[in-house]
């Protein structure tokens, strides 16, 4: 795991989950310059992001506004290991939540109606995405898929729900997706987005309550060799489907016991000639609420292959 790196924190309060360097991971609050060990709070809802987001909003937002827990102790940062925002929370993805995400869908995919029609209907396009153990923290490698001809990182606000579907906090997430697989046929969707190290997610989990969203721009880049080879900026302001409802659209008829991560949908969508390459340095950032960064490595296939029709026995 790669060591943490201040600079691409979050400007307000926000959670993380850190790696001591006997290797057990913690739950830290970082507010007002420090970094809190709620592991060593009395109260253990604290010391879990499971436990803490099994609680209603308004418990959360009263243990962590505490001005008592600034009286535990504070990690250094020096030895600490970033480990994703993440326990046995779900990783759902929504598609086409920006004018531009339905444009790039149809412009790989041979079957295009039904992308112009999720971006107009009342029911969003919901998909699972990760296991929480899944999720590649801050420094971590985001995959590629081997039997793909044309991958690209997702940039996205990654928004973080407690058991009620509650808005709790939001981080940069990177949806890694497959275009060619998903190109083919729609039904493809899940090959094309659920793989080893497909999803990141981090560094931290910034508080809802202190995070005003409208106006703040996306940003991704992606380095090959030291350069820049791809640079794409949005504002959060062209989504159109408001995260509190993709979330209350997930938990309608799906508990969520322990809350869920939500990636809400991109705008930035590199163009059709581009590719991701093994190696890559990709950087994604939400104004004021941190930077991910990753490098593409390549996740080997097996070369299995399906049946070409149906068989009727």
């Amino acid at each position: 795991m790669a060591r943490v790196d201040l600079r691409s924190l979050p400007d307000t309060p926000a959670l993380a989950r850190v790696v001591l360097p006997d290797g057990r991971a913690r739950l830290v609050l970082l507010r007002s310059g420090r970094l809190t060990d709620l592991g060593a709070a009395a109260d253990a809802r604290l010391g879990s992001l499971d436990r803490l987001m099994a609680e209603p909003l308004t418990t959360i937002r009263r243990l962590l506004d505490d001005d008592a827990l600034l009286a535990l102790p504070s990690l250094d940062p020096a030895g600490l290991a970033w480990a994703a925002p993440v326990e046995s929370q779900e990783v759902w993805g929504a598609g086409i939540t920006y004018l531009r995400s339905r444009e790039a869908r149809m412009e790989e995919a041979i079957v295009r109606d039904v992308y112009a029609l999720v971006y107009e209907a009342d029911r969003p396009e919901l998909f699972f995405k990760a296991a929480g153990w899944r999720v590649v923290p801050w420094g971590g490698e985001i995959g590629m898929r081997s039997d793909s001809i044309w991958d690209v990182p997702e940039p996205e606000l990654a928004v973080l729900a407690n058991s009620r579907g509650e808005v709790v906090a939001y981080s940069p997430g990177n949806d890694m997706s497959s275009r060619s697989i998903e190109g083919e046929n729609p039904l493809y969707l899940p090959q094309a987005k659920v793989y080893d190290s497909s999803c990141s997610i981090g560094p931290a989990a910034a508080l809802a309550w202190h995070v005003a969203l409208p106006g703040r721009s996306v940003r991704l880049v992606i380095e090959r060799e030291g350069l820049p080879v791809f640079e794409g900026r949005s504002s959060l302001d062209d989504m159109v489907r408001d995260p509190a409802d993709l979330l209350r659209v997930l938990g309608a008829a799906y508990t969520l016991p322990v809350g869920a991560w939500m990636l809400t949908g991109t705008s930035i969508v590199p163009p059709p000639e581009f590719t991701t390459r093994p190696g890559d340095a990709i950087r994604i950032s939400v104004e004021g609420l941190g930077e991910l960064r990753n490098t593409v490595r390549l996740v080997q296939h097996s070369g299995a292959t399906a049946l070409s029709r149906v068989r009727h026995v």
